[in-house]
């Protein structure tokens, strides 16, 4: 077995450099169009992958992250004053008030979204009885948001022992009622095994900064 054998990589050595530029950019243009970090933040993120020794082609990750955000910034010209985004903002602001952990975009999957309420509910200077009920986003859900399917929210209730089935329903009774209160459209059959859902929910976030 030849040493190519051993190390097919080292055919094409531009191959692995190409595919973590394209890969990097892809997660890039994920972070711009979701629309939390500003253009400062993003370039940031960029240089932590550097010093990660991800492999990428950093002037034109960064020279594809400055176009895209060029291109977002004149799309957010042509949106509403007051997005759907920035609804599920106030909603989420009047559910924390009313007991309800409501937080925004916790990670890739539904268990960075559970670890990201326990954080939030053992955050230094929160009050125990802070919270009775929690709702989150991941950024999958933002990805079908993007493609024009809506966004689903997880829900539930907080208890020091497991949950009742009407303590679940009552909170997402309160959430469906602060998203309706916004203007948003919600679908949801009144079970805990059921996600919320804002079926025609447009997601336009401005870039920060």
């Amino acid at each position: 077995m030849t040493d190519a054998q051993h190390h097919p990589i080292d055919e094409n050595p531009h191959r692995a450099a190409d595919e973590a530029t394209d890969d990097m950019a892809a997660q890039v243009e994920n972070w711009i169009w979701y629309g939390f970090q500003s253009a400062d933040e993003i370039d940031a993120l960029i240089d932590e992958g550097v010093a990660a020794g991800d492999g990428f082609d950093v002037p034109a990750v960064k020279a594809f992250a400055a176009s895209t955000i060029a291109k977002k910034r004149s799309t957010e010209a042509t949106w509403s004053e007051t997005t759907d985004c920035d609804k599920l903002d106030r909603a989420f602001a009047r559910l924390h008030e009313q007991g309800i952990c409501a937080l925004h975009c916790t990670g890739d999957t539904q268990d960075d979204g559970f670890e990201a309420v326990i954080e939030a509910l053992s955050a230094d200077g929160v009050p125990e009885d802070r919270y009775h009920g929690y709702c989150f986003y991941v950024s999958q859900d933002i990805d079908h948001a993007l493609d024009d399917e809506g966004l689903l929210l997880a829900f539930g209730h907080l208890g020091r022992s497991e949950a009742k089935e009407t303590e679940h329903v009552a909170a997402g009774q309160l959430i469906c009622e602060a998203l309706r209160q916004e203007g948003l459209e919600v679908a949801w059959n009144g079970s805990s095994r059921c996600r919320i859902a804002l079926p025609q929910l447009s997601w336009q976030r401005r870039t920060p900064g």
